[in-house]
């Protein structure tokens, strides 16, 4: 009953960003009963996610830009997809989810945060204080083999899946855990 299209990208290390919203598409999801969530990403080579999210400057004028363009296009939430994050940056990406969760509770937006599979290297991610301020922790629960692999496999068999589920349940409660499949 969701659907999260992929139209904010961080274009800048000043927390600029590029738009493919539309207001009617929103409109035309909402007849059809579903609620939609714009994405924002984190791909653009031209922008250091360390640099946006460690300045407040930088990281409330990206909070304000995504914050307007719900607004103005009746979005229902944000999903934000911050990938491949750097330990040093964790403070600061649970830094701008507090901050962009207080703005969107204000704005009746529904927050929810996309993390890869729980893993050691990924532990700065802290999905127990995502699970505090967001409204979902979505687990992408693929990539476990992918085009460049070292080795070819299932993107997401059922172990991978099902660990996945397992150890973020031991952080985030089950009624914000969001599990998504290729």
């Amino acid at each position: 009953n969701v659907i999260s299209p992929t139209w904010f990208s961080v274009t800048d290390n000043s927390g600029n960003v590029s738009s493919l919203a539309s207001g009617e598409y929103v409109m035309q999801a909402h007849e059809k009963g579903l609620k939609v969530w714009g994405l924002v990403d984190n791909f653009n080579e031209n922008m250091s996610t360390t640099e946006v999210l460690s300045k407040t400057s930088s990281r409330q004028n990206l909070e304000n830009q995504l914050i307007t363009y719900a607004l103005k296009t009746g979005l229902d939430g944000i999903n934000v997809d911050f990938e491949s994050l750097s330990e040093d940056v964790g403070i600061h990406f649970l830094q701008f989810l507090r901050e962009l969760s207080i703005q969107c509770h204000a704005n009746d937006l529904v927050l929810s945060v996309d993390n890869p599979v729980p893993e050691d290297f990924t532990s700065h991610y802290d999905r127990a204080e995502q699970g505090k301020v967001v409204d979902y922790v979505i687990i992408m629960g693929y990539d476990e083999h992918y085009n460049g692999s070292p080795e070819a496999g299932s993107v997401a068999s059922l172990d991978f899946v099902r660990n996945g589920i397992v150890n973020t349940l031991a952080s985030v409660p089950a009624e914000k855990l969001i599990n998504a499949l290729p």
